[in-house]
């Protein structure tokens, strides 16, 4: 790390407090403008606090990867920035070397294959948000 770097990181150290705190107001957000939608959402315990690095949805409880799919494609073709995390460990090359293999956990690839995550980051700005809210519920009419 060059020194030019650690004193962008300790001047953005001193604004997490703010950036951890524009990320709640967005999670709430996304809460109220999705709680009627068929979808599971994050969820936190009331005695945590979260920096609420992502905001990852799940579209369903079976196997809906195709619908995952769709969905992903769509918001991705209206410009927003979706993605897909927490690929399965067992299934990363080195656990499959173990021994591991597809299907081994069934409950983790079922989370995997029908989890996007929606755009969740300190400049995102309500317009935006609500935006995002908009496609996906236009992504989620067209698969159903």
């Amino acid at each position: 790390m060059t020194e030019i770097q650690a004193a962008l990181g300790v001047s953005q150290m001193k604004r997490l407090d703010e950036f951890v705190a524009r990320r709640q107001v967005l999670r709430k957000q996304y809460d109220q403008l999705l709680e009627q939608e068929n979808l599971i959402l994050p969820s936190q315990s009331d005695d945590c606090y979260s920096s609420m690095h992502l905001y990852p949805i799940l579209l369903g409880t079976q196997d809906s990867s195709l619908a995952r799919s769709r969905v992903f494609k769509r918001l991705r073709a209206s410009n927003i920035g979706v993605n897909v995390h927490y690929i399965p460990v067992h299934t990363q090359p080195y656990y499959l070397n173990l021994g591991f293999k597809n299907g081994d956990f069934p409950n983790s690839g079922l989370y995997y294959q029908n989890t996007v995550s929606l755009p969740l980051f300190y400049g995102l700005t309500d317009k935006d948000q609500v935006y995002v809210v908009s496609e996906l519920k236009k992504a989620i009419q067209a698969i159903e």
